[in-house]
């Protein structure tokens, strides 16, 4: 059976998601925590009440972003082995993209709730304070980053799930009955 080409898209994108995943991840929090060093030797910065310093002073967000972080490069690892077995037909390989798909659902809502509470919410409240102009840019973060993250973290995996349902995709990774299994070359 020839593999259906939404196999090997799948498996290509895997692996390209994977890759970034592994690589970018720890590139991102080494950035943070640059990020929070830096702000943390600016006097202007702590008078203002700077948002990002006051969201990574946090304890709360820290330990998710350190609990997130883990999970994030074991799931690019686990997408990196599922593109492999993909273009390979390996049957765990499918069972491991769909997998991956409702990790995905379930950390970008559990993502959506903790930003709430400990970004958006402070963001709320400053923009209640303030009136005219200077609140729309607190409005239009808040929508973007709420829904804007949300739907773009679940357009890849909603997709992979769905194609990976598909009865062409399920049937090329069943057994071919019809065929007898090959025979081991014969070993004097």
């Amino acid at each position: 059976m020839q593999r259906p080409t939404a196999v090997t898209v799948f498996g290509i994108l895997n692996i390209a998601f994977g890759v970034m995943g592994i690589t970018c991840t720890p590139i991102g929090l080494i950035m943070s925590s640059l990020s929070q060093r830096m702000f943390e030797n600016v006097p202007q910065a702590q008078q203002m009440g700077n948002p990002f310093q006051q969201m990574m002073s946090d304890p709360r967000f820290m330990t998710y972003t350190y609990v997130s972080t883990a999970l994030g490069m074991a799931a690019s690892a686990a997408l990196l082995a599922a593109g492999i077995g993909l273009l390979k037909l390996r049957p765990w390989a499918r069972y491991l993209s769909i997998g991956y798909s409702v990790y995905a659902w379930v950390a970008v809502v559990i993502g959506a709730i903790v930003s709430y509470y400990i970004i958006y919410a402070p963001m709320i409240e400053k923009m209640a304070q303030q009136s005219g102009p200077e609140a729309a840019p607190f409005m239009g973060g808040m929508v973007f980053g709420m829904f804007g993250g949300m739907c773009f973290g679940l357009v890849y995996p909603t997709i992979l799930f769905i194609f990976m349902l598909m009865p062409n995709v399920k049937e090329a990774f069943q057994p071919d009955w019809a065929s007898p299994p090959p025979v081991p070359p014969y070993m004097p």
